[in-house]
């Protein structure tokens, strides 16, 4: 009956061991978790502004949302969310749309407290809305790591939960 004990004692300290060892990391603690935030460019103008949300996913991908808002005369807007791998604070977001056999392509750099986005792509279509690109310089206003996004349907997405490649 002992050994049964010793035996059992032995397996639980291994399993306990092993299972803190392979304990998943908490974003916080992730290599991109430097990039985290929320960056916005065009506050407070007419002419139109943006957001992004940048959620670290593993130590080599994030997750983003942005939205963007184009002001005279058109009063269109857009938003998406995606994953980036991301490699020296550089990577590329591509994907093909339901709107146009090119899709959406940029890049995102972020250097400092600025994340900009780059279009890659002359046939750029992400769907958003007429004269609406993610294109441009945005600042930082804090490196909190989001939660979630409510998108312009106002539905709360969980980064944590998000299925990027259903979209």
């Amino acid at each position: 009956m002992r050994k049964m004990y010793f035996v059992l004692a032995a397996f639980l300290l291994v399993s306990s061991v092993g299972s803190a060892q392979m304990r998943k990391k908490d974003t916080a603690e992730l290599e991109t978790a430097k990039y985290a935030g929320k960056y916005t460019y065009g506050e407070g103008t007419d002419f139109g502004n943006g957001e992004v949300l940048v959620y670290p996913e593993s130590d080599s991908t994030i997750l983003f949302y942005i939205n963007i808002e184009v002001g005279e005369p058109s009063y269109n807007m857009g938003d998406l969310y995606g994953r980036v791998s991301i490699v020296d604070g550089k990577g590329v977001f591509e994907r093909k749309t339901q709107y146009s056999d090119d899709g959406c392509k940029w890049s995102m750099t972020f250097i400092d407290d600025k994340l900009i986005i780059e279009i890659l792509d002359e046939q750029y279509e992400c769907g958003f809305g007429y004269g609406v690109y993610a294109d441009g310089e945005y600042a930082r206003k804090n490196n909190i790591i989001p939660e979630y996004f409510i998108d312009f349907a106002d539905k709360k997405h969980y980064f944590k939960n998000l299925k990027v490649e259903d979209e």
